[in-house]
């Protein structure tokens, strides 16, 4: 470890910093982010890149923003700001500074504290913020540290729509349109006001569902489907220009059709899936929204439970077998699975995938994409891939019994297969893997665990409230009559009204244990498996959600729109 030691100071690159601070390679490995053998390799890659050795890191895909971010935050003495999402700055705060000089600082200034103003920072160089700062607020500095991309795209986001009231854009076109009898006005930028919204809404899908007088939009925002704004059936052209747009046939409007097509929102690239289906009133149309570049967390920045992780890290850094996600479409499996792929470590490995869509753009692993056109199916991709000497393979969907016999197939022959499984418990992946053909034996020898997941609102942090609960709500999530307190949003313009912001899983593991295995094999009943799962202790979904509850995570309104009643 001396030679180790030794190495990791190349990437102090300031003389100063290197009598003063530990060297960030030394922090990263200490805080076992990274392995010697992985710091040797970025170390050797550096010599010929030139990068800064954490830049190097995130790039290589060892390390995420948001790891890197915290440590450099302890090795410069500040704050780390710890949510996920930068939240909104105050508009009068906004105004003291402007878009060119936050970006090229690198610092998002959010809110006054007293005779302080709070500032978000990313890679920036900490004396020259403060100064400016004080000389442009007349305030104090309270500086705290972010991931720098989530800084980078959080100055462009706020400032944007800072500047452009896109709702009131999006109004004007709408009336534009209406009042365009000729229909010589483009619907075009109607369209791109709508995309914009949506990401400032933080849509994942965008509905346009005609009626019998009138089309309406909404916006699929944490899950939930939010009505936006209405049109008149004179506007309805805009989905001929969304066609258009995807390369679908906009003479065919009996027939479903899907299509895509790329774009750009607040200098961020989305992939827009589309599809198209005949109504009674016209064609509903759906955009499902992709961000690229989204960087892949780490599993414990998904919201699991510290006590659960390392669960989870031995079942995804196992060297052969098949971890399986379910749950319903939309309910995190795909973000699970990317992450487990980041806790078996990206070098070192020969990773191949095969998705549909790739929704996480992974550096070092070969990614592919179904082409079904082309008969590239999920089947046919494992095929391959076995002849390129694969240690894992992620398998985005098992949906029929060749997928699921090629995929356990090469789980039994010495690989790490990843993939998902519709279910709706983890105890019924066993009889669902049997329903597509494969024999019990080689499901005990092959399953390594189960995780089944959902996802559930958490109650927006700026208007949480406490409250008392009557009796019978107070019973849907517990069984002790001793009524306590528990939170529910308000609403407000943080979250759009909703009282939410953001999701969190609720999930139950199954590592197949020794005796789980032997039950399997022997084809055990569904009450001795389940016999076996609870001495092992899986706490279920229902008892964690009701948990989240009482935590004052969520509350008992959205227990009931993603859990539902216990059923005697």
């Amino acid at each position: 470890m001396a030679n180790l030691a030794e190495e990791i100071h190349i990437e102090q690159s300031d003389d100063k910093a290197k009598n003063t601070k530990v060297a960030i390679g030394t922090l990263l490995f200490s805080q076992k982010l990274i392995t010697s053998e992985q710091l040797k390799y970025a170390l050797q890659k550096q010599k010929i890149t030139e990068e800064k050795l954490g830049e190097l890191l995130v790039r290589l895909g060892m390390i995420t923003d948001s790891e890197l971010a915290p440590i450099l935050s302890m090795q410069m003495g500040l704050e780390y700001y710890k949510q996920h999402e930068i939240e909104t700055p105050d508009a009068e705060v906004l105004a003291m500074f402007n878009q060119e000089l936050c970006l090229r600082s690198k610092f998002l200034p959010i809110k006054r504290i007293g005779d302080r103003l709070m500032v978000i920072v990313g890679n920036a160089n900490l004396a020259y913020v403060s100064q400016i700062v004080t000389k442009r607020s007349g305030l104090r500095p309270y500086l705290m540290m972010a991931d720098f991309g989530k800084v980078a795209n959080s100055i462009k986001y706020h400032y944007f729509f800072s500047n452009y009231p896109i709702e009131n854009l999006v109004q004007k076109e709408i009336t534009i349109l209406k009042k365009d009898i000729d229909q010589v006005h483009n619907p075009d930028l109607l369209l791109d006001y709508i995309l914009h919204l949506a990401v400032k809404r933080r849509t994942t899908d965008i509905h346009i569902q005609p009626d019998a007088n009138s089309a309406h939009i909404s916006f699929r925002v944490d899950g939930v489907l939010q009505p936006i704004v209405g049109m008149s059936k004179a506007v309805v052209r805009l989905v001929s220009s969304i066609k258009m747009r995807a390369k679908m046939d906009i003479t065919e409007q009996r027939l479903p059709q899907d299509g895509s097509f790329a774009t750009e929102v607040v200098e961020t690239p989305y992939d827009v899936r589309v599809s198209t289906l005949s109504t009674e009133y016209g064609e509903n149309v759906v955009l499902r929204l992709l961000p690229g570049g989204i960087l892949v967390r780490d599993l414990s920045q998904l919201g699991f439970l510290p006590e659960d992780l390392e669960t989870m890290k031995k079942m995804f850094s196992q060297p052969a077998g098949i971890v399986l996600l379910t749950g319903p479409t939309g309910s995190g499996k795909t973000t699970t699975l990317h992450a487990g792929l980041r806790a078996h470590g990206l070098s070192g490995k020969n990773i191949l995938t095969i998705e549909d869509p790739i929704e996480y753009k992974l550096p070092v692993i070969c990614q592919t994409q179904v082409n079904r056109k082309a008969n590239y199916t999920f089947e046919t991709a494992i095929t391959h891939f076995l002849r390129h000497d694969p240690d894992v393979m992620l398998i985005g969907e098992i949906r029929d019994q060749e997928t699921a016999l090629a995929a356990m197939t090469a789980a039994e022959t010495g690989h790490l297969v990843l993939s998902t499984l519709h279910v709706n418990s983890a105890i019924s992946v066993i009889p669902r893997l049997k329903s597509l053909g494969i024999n019990s034996q080689i499901i005990a020898d092959s399953l390594i665990g189960v995780v089944s997941q959902r996802l559930l609102r958490k109650l927006c942090p700026h208007c949480t409230e406490a409250y008392t609960p009557e009796i019978d709500e107070w019973r849907k999530v517990s069984n002790n009559d001793n009524i306590g307190e528990l939170k529910r949003g308000k609403g407000c313009h943080h979250c759009e009204g909703s009282g939410f912001f953001g999701r969190m899983p609720i999930y139950e593991i199954l590592p197949i244990s020794k005796a789980l295995s032997n039950a399997i094999a022997t084809d055990a009943s569904r009450e001795e498996i389940s016999k076996i799962v609870e001495k092992n202790g899986l706490i279920d979904i229902r008892r964690m959600a009701k948990n989240r509850v009482l935590n004052g995570m969520t509350s008992v309104d959205e227990y009931m729109r993603i859990i539902g009643e216990e059923l005697d």
